[in-house]
């Protein structure tokens, strides 16, 4: 048996679309068996789309209460239908599901005369990923790029393929790839985020838009070039004036809200820019202006994509080692509905910043196999057939947690006594202690025994990423302690910020003026005083991060320096209103410690020529 969650109908409730909220359901159905050329893949994590939330309200087409929600999934495939072919080659195989099928690979639309159909909710579709099995043609799959967790993998589907085919086949490779300035609207979803992702990885100059300040800062911290609110005044002009040197309007926008959007791109796309929408959240209708035919506005729809884009979708994120941006992580049984609903409530307020995840708590393979003992059954692959062996083992308690001791001897055991070679020694035999007749061994239990002991290789597998992404961390975390602990030793001046902020000012405006380019919004150099502290805070970040090594070599500067304009935005707060305010009292400070701290002298003092035109003695003695 399997289980599986649906929506149910409100009894006395019709299903008016918005003036409804369908509750969730657990149901057990019979485990689905692959037909044909189908997988039969347990799922280990699933994410939420917006449509999903519809679905709930009635505000999607389709809305049934027959098939399990969800439409992104991931899983480990534990079996296959007869027509699969090298069914071998698919087991234990860990695998991302297209959301979608009926569309194969042509540029235009869905091939199918059913139309395309997206898993998870609807009558059109019979498949969702909120279950524990699910079965899927071969075709469907993609295999799981080995840097995600089960949980960035869940969040990929969806929101990788509609952002693939909004940015890369709709906006095209002049209007997106290298060197190209791209707009992506309403930053924060999931799609919008994977457009980020993917256009950063590319080569464009990213710039983002949101009602948040706090969402425009995460997105720079992600890669984009810059962002402004929506809400602010003249937020346009603004936006142009960040773009960098050579750039006077965005090649393509990529907008998921719809409404006024064509009237905007007038004013920010090139003539013959490209406005690729994937959504309409906003608004359902988009006025065609005059100004937008005058100007050869392209304004192109854009939904899912096909299997072949799916393809390159997940290609591209494994060669890259793109990572979706996943906002929580909910690790939880199916039961859990009230956990689960916290989930759609996440959503419903809107403040998440990239996807909401379920990661199934699972009972695992290792159900098959009793631990009445603190020790742990391990299924070894080897030449020889299948031997099960007891060992202590330092990786329990990350075992357990796959383990539901509820729920035992699911599949038959038998004695087994034999010794399987391994490197230059063996592992002795041990016998199972429960013994079942060998008659009751027919064909279909062997195929459970070698179901799951592919699934139980990958889950090792999967065990030993995670123990490996722990001791890499551990590893950083230490640094990053000993590093604090020296910044604190070395930096406990109460002014060392606020001096550190006006050098790095002062470093981007000198970076600017030698590159003849305005701080982004326009601001002038020397005017800079009379601007809004906050959105200035905000310019000179984002100018501190557009300065490329190039420019810094020719200043005479290193890497280190590009380091440290790299996390300007942390000290932006702490600068004066004039960036020469501190250069004496600084440049006196350095001298009296330049014998205690010579590295920190040697930084900060090379700065001074550049910035102030004189060497830090000359600003000491002037003090």
């Amino acid at each position: 048996m399997s289980k599986a969650i649906y929506i149910s109908p409100i009894d006395g409730k019709p299903g008016k679309p918005g003036q409804v909220y369908y509750p969730l359901s657990l149901r057990t159905i019979p485990k689905p068996s692959p037909q044909g050329g189908e997988l039969l893949v347990k799922l280990t994590a699933a994410a939420l789309n917006h449509r999903d939330l519809f679905l709930r309200q009635h505000l999607y087409p389709g809305v049934t209460f027959d098939v399990p929600l969800l439409a992104d999934g991931v899983g480990t495939v534990v079996g296959t239908g007869p027509n699969v072919p090298s069914p071998e080659k698919w087991q234990g195989r860990r695998v991302i599901l297209n959301p979608g099928t009926g569309w194969k690979d042509s540029p235009d639309g869905p091939e199918e005369a059913t139309g395309y159909r997206i898993m998870g909710g609807t009558k059109v579709y019979d498949k969702g990923t909120l279950q524990e099995y699910i079965t899927i043609d071969y075709l469907e799959v993609e295999e799981a790029p080995e840097h995600l967790s089960d949980a960035e993998a869940a969040a990929l589907p969806l929101t990788g393929l509609t952002g693939w085919r909004a940015l890369i086949s709709k906006a095209g490779e002049r209007n997106s790839g290298h060197g190209a300035a791209v707009l992506v609207t309403g930053i924060g979803g999931g799609v919008a985020l994977m457009v980020l992702r993917f256009a950063v990885a590319r080569g464009a100059h990213v710039f983002v838009t949101s009602s948040s300040q706090e969402k425009i800062q995460k997105a720079v911290e992600l890669g984009a070039a810059g962002g402004i609110s929506y809400k602010a005044d003249g937020w346009e002009k603004k936006l142009l004036g960040m773009l960098p040197a050579g750039k006077k309007n965005f090649d393509a926008i990529i907008d998921g809200a719809g409404g006024d959007s064509i009237e905007k791109s007038v004013r920010l796309l090139k003539a013959g820019g490209i406005l690729s929408v994937y959504g309409m959240t906003v608004s359902p209708k988009m006025p065609f202006t005059m100004s937008a035919v005058l100007k050869n506005i392209d304004v192109r729809g854009s939904t899912m994509g096909s299997r072949k884009e799916f393809k390159e979708m997940v290609e591209f994120v494994n060669a890259k080692k793109i990572r979706p941006v996943v906002s929580r992580v909910l690790q939880t049984g199916l039961d859990d509905l009230s956990a689960i609903n916290g989930l759609f409530e996440d959503m419903k307020k809107g403040t998440q910043f990239g996807k909401l995840v379920i990661e199934f708590a699972t009972t695992s393979v290792l159900r098959a196999f009793p631990l009445n003992r603190l020790t742990s059954y391990i299924v070894l692959a080897a030449s020889q057939p299948i031997c099960i062996f007891t060992m202590p083992s330092p990786l329990l308690s990350l075992i357990l947690s796959y383990y539901n001791p509820n729920e035992r001897d699911l599949i038959p055991t038998r004695q087994v006594s034999r010794s399987v070679s391994r490197g230059n020694g063996h592992v002795p035999h041990v016998s199972d202690s429960r013994r079942v007749p060998e008659d009751s061994w027919d064909e279909g239990s062997f195929q459970s025994f070698d179901a799951t002991h592919y699934a139980l290789q990958t889950l090792n597998k999967h065990i030993e990423r995670r123990l490996a992404k722990l001791q890499a961390n551990t590893v950083r975390l230490k640094r990053e302690l000993w590093l604090l602990q020296r910044h604190i030793k070395e930096f406990r001046h109460p002014l060392f910020e606020n001096w550190e902020a006006d050098l790095l000012t002062r470093l981007i405006e000198v970076a600017h003026a030698h590159q003849h380019k305005k701080l982004p919004g326009g601001v002038v150099i020397g005017e800079s005083s009379f601007a809004e502290r906050e959105n200035l805070n905000h310019a000179y970040s984002i100018a501190a991060k557009g300065i490329r090594m190039p420019t810094l070599r020719k200043l005479g500067l290193s890497e280190k320096y590009h380091q440290a304009l790299q996390r300007y935005s942390e000290v932006a707060p702490y600068r004066s209103p004039n960036p020469f305010q501190t250069e004496f009292a600084f440049a006196k400070w350095l001298v009296e410690v330049q014998e205690d701290r010579p590295e920190l002298y040697c930084f900060w003092s090379k700065l001074f020529p550049v910035c102030y035109d004189r060497t830090v003695q000359e600003s000491a003695s002037i003090f």
